[in-house]
């Protein structure tokens, strides 16, 4: 069987969403397209406030009618909240903080056969499948085939610890999920693109915002920065061969200009990795750029976006 890689992690959103305006109320407030409302239904996007900037992001799964169960690892279930139940004006609509729950991002071509052991399947995109307590989707780890599989309880959890043993799954840590996430592009939300920035910064109008659902809060403003032409600010992939300085820190180039800011950083082969948010006419591919007294390299945008 072909290595499949293994990562645990603890949800920081898990909120269940019902009533009979939960559906219509979620798609007034999420960028991308929660339509048809049918159990089984998947969407990754993102959760904006009303100057376009990104507050949160998660995967929404549409478990029946009227039923939403909002999941993400990095977004905290508080700012969500708060986000949602400021704006339920008249609907008819309960959100429940439910408890954190236990998940694993499973990584690689034998993903099949791991699933198998559990009685799932590899689901399709857009879709989840549902086993028990056992939630399953496509993830944004990786180029190489990977999911999520969320444990709704501690058993669910320890029967896929167990499937995991017995199918001989590589437990990888923190740094190798997010070095696997960097060479894919997929951005981390707040940290990487978060409240003071925009979708099209970070290159997520390519598949987590919807221009043709209709109305949500912070749609205006998105429109108006895609269809006016490319953003000030993007995303790089940037390196460096000294110690991995801590982030965030701003960004500087020989002219002491400040060019940006590095989000994130993370060890590898030969020095470090990290992603930063760059003014592109001041920061080019190729440019040695300062964050404090450390150099770094910038080497590729971190994922294609119109215009750059």
């Amino acid at each position: 069987m072909d290595t499949v890689y293994g990562y645990e992690y603890t949800t920081g959103t898990h909120l269940i969403v019902t009533d009979e305006d939960a559906a219509d109320f979620l798609q007034s407030q999420f960028t991308n397209e929660l339509r048809p409302f049918e159990a089984g239904r998947c969407t990754y996007g993102l959760w904006l406030d009303v100057k376009g900037k990104v507050l949160a992001d998660s995967y929404a799964l549409c478990e029946g009618e009227e039923a939403f169960r909002l999941i993400s690892e990095t977004s905290e279930a508080a700012v969500l909240t708060e986000k949602l139940e400021k704006h339920i004006i008249a609907d008819d609509v309960e959100i429940e903080t439910a408890e954190a729950v236990t998940g694993f991002a499973l990584i690689g071509e034998g993903l099949e056969s791991v699933l198998a052991a559990l009685g799932l399947e590899i689901p399709a995109a857009g879709q989840f499948i549902a086993k028990g307590d056992l939630r399953v989707f496509l993830g944004r780890r990786s180029d190489q085939l990977n999911c999520e599989v969320v444990c709704l309880n501690s058993a669910a959890a320890d029967a896929v610890r167990d499937a995991c043993t017995v199918q001989s799954v590589e437990w990888a840590d923190a740094d190798s999920i997010t070095l696997q996430r960097i060479s894919a592009g997929f951005p981390q939300v707040p940290v990487e693109i978060g409240p003071n920035d925009m979708p099209g910064e970070g290159g997520l109008e390519s598949d987590a915002v919807s221009f043709t659902k209709g109305c949500y809060l912070g749609q205006e403003v998105v429109a108006r920065m895609h269809n006016v032409g490319r953003p000030q600010r993007a995303l790089f992939v940037v390196s460096g061969s000294d110690t991995c300085p801590e982030s965030p820190i701003a960004i500087y180039n020989r002219e002491t200009k400040q060019v940006g800011e590095l989000r994130t950083t993370v060890e590898a082969k030969e020095g470090w990795l990290g992603v930063a948010l760059l003014k592109h006419r001041f920061a080019s591919v190729g440019d040695v750029l300062l964050a404090g007294d450390t150099e770094l390299t910038v080497e590729r945008v971190f994922r294609d976006q119109k215009g750059i």
